[in-house]
């Protein structure tokens, strides 16, 4: 079995959540995650249901966002994905990349889970991109 892929927020909404709209992107991760497992971050279980908890939607269709996001595996935090945090943080400061300003911090902390637990990221926002030491599943796929 292909490893699993640990998918990004806005990729979970797109795919399984509020934002759940036909477009070439979800398309395209389709076929890219076709037989692989997927997982996500408690961060990204925490902005999920934030954002159905904050939006009007009907206890129907809030009921099946959250049943999908319960049947989604989401990987524990433990004191590594901290550390990893921790350094990525220092790291992005220290060569200038975007993903160390505040307000990444919740980005941050995914693309540590994807780090501490060895999983490609896929993700639809740019901020990822040549962050240090994190694989992308596109550019996994694509050869970037």
């Amino acid at each position: 079995m292909p490893p699993a892929v640990l998918l990004d927020t806005d990729v979970w909404s797109h795919l399984f959540g509020v934002r759940r709209v036909p477009t070439a992107d979800v398309q395209r991760w389709r076929r890219l995650l076709l037989g692989r497992p997927t997982v996500i971050s408690v961060q990204t279980r925490a902005e999920v249901t934030s954002g159905v908890l904050q939006k009007s939607l009907g206890p129907v269709r809030a009921g099946q966002i959250l049943g999908q996001l319960h049947a989604t595996f989401a990987l524990p935090i433990d004191d590594e994905i901290a550390d990893v945090c921790a350094r990525l943080t220092a790291e992005t400061k220290r060569i200038g990349h975007a993903l160390h300003a505040k307000e990444h911090t919740g980005d941050r902390w995914i693309a540590a889970t994807a780090i501490r637990w060895e999983l490609p990221l896929l993700a639809r926002d740019g901020i990822y991109r040549h962050a240090p030491g994190l694989r992308l599943l596109d550019d996994e796929e694509t050869g970037d």
